[in-house]
């Protein structure tokens, strides 16, 4: 019995030294493939490779994208909101190089390219259903949940209201087969000299963007969404990422910050793809990012970071 008992404690033992050393490794490996965004007062940045407090642009600084225009928290707070008037709005008065806007198409006989993030209208609105399935009379006919409640938006109505001389326009497509109106839309405004090609790029994931590989606009592919297989590939094998990249004739890689690893970077850069990333808002993690080569950033507060890069320059 005392016998069993001592065999007992040392598989015990085996196994916590195991699991601590597995964990080690774990932890080891994660924080150098990984950069950690976090909005807290002390950013993981700092304990993280070479990070410079006091680190200054040289050449051309990163490019600083609005996401969705920007981000209006929704009625209850639980959720960032975009694509709406304010929030467009919000991100070319603060300064944003590009303003990033989602693309979907309405449902019935006559669809419209509309202005909407999720597939479903559910968590964000007052109504429900599939954007692909209701028509613009049924999608105009709700308030997106906002403290100041706003409607859903056509790409028309975006264009119009903001149309001017100077803003850019990144177009990011969420639906798929909806190409031929996407370009004969751009391609119109191109032709009344309303718009032009370099103030168009075009994001998709993978397959959204194999329409619009051979189109005369620059192109932007979210690997990471709507594709979790992506997340291991750029975890084990990045090159694979940035080969699918290079394969749709993609001049940036657009990736959450979690995934920009240093050497997804410099292999991105070799191939001459720029990585863009989204998720952060804390400047030190903006700064430290762009020492390691990350040359456009989508924020949800544009504000802020071109704020504090604003001071520093003055």
């Amino acid at each position: 019995m005392p016998k069993q008992k001592s065999n007992w404690k040392r598989r015990v033992k085996r196994l916590s030294l195991f699991l601590c050393v597995a964990i080690t490794l774990l932890v080891y490996v994660t924080f150098n493939r990984f950069h950690f965004s976090t909005q807290t007062p002390w950013p993981l940045s700092q304990l993280q490779w070479n990070y410079q407090p006091n680190f200054s642009f040289e050449g051309v600084p990163p490019q600083v994208i609005g996401h969705r225009g920007s981000g209006i928290r929704s009625l209850n707070g639980d959720l960032i909101i975009g694509n709406t008037y304010n929030a467009i709005d919000q991100g070319i008065t603060a300064g944003v190089d590009w303003v990033e806007i989602d693309v979907r198409v309405s449902g019935g006989p006559n669809p419209e390219l509309v202005v909407f993030h999720d597939e479903t209208i559910d968590a964000k609105t007052t109504g429900e259903g599939e954007v692909s399935d209701l028509n613009l009379v049924e999608l105009k006919d709700v308030f997106v949940n906002l403290k100041k409640p706003e409607r859903i938006l056509t790409l028309d109505e975006v264009f119009a209201e903001f149309h001017g001389k100077h803003e850019r326009w990144i177009l990011d497509v969420k639906a798929e087969k909806i190409h031929h109106q996407v370009l004969e839309w751009l391609d119109h405004k191109i032709k009344n000299k309303q718009l032009s090609i370099d103030r168009v790029i075009i994001f998709g994931t993978y397959d959204v963007l194999k329409d619009y590989k051979e189109s005369v606009y620059s192109l932007g592919y979210t690997a990471i969404w709507g594709d979790f297989w992506n997340r291991p590939r750029v975890l084990f094998n990045p090159s694979q990422i940035i080969n699918r990249c290079r394969c749709l004739e993609c001049e940036y890689l657009v990736l959450p910050v979690i995934f920009a690893s240093g050497s997804l970077i410099n292999s991105a850069k070799m191939a001459g793809v720029d990585v863009w990333v989204y998720g952060i808002e804390d400047r030190r993690d903006f700064d430290y990012l762009a020492q390691r080569g990350v040359s456009g950033f989508i924020v949800d507060f544009p504000e802020n970071i071109i704020g504090q890069i604003n001071e520093d320059a003055d």
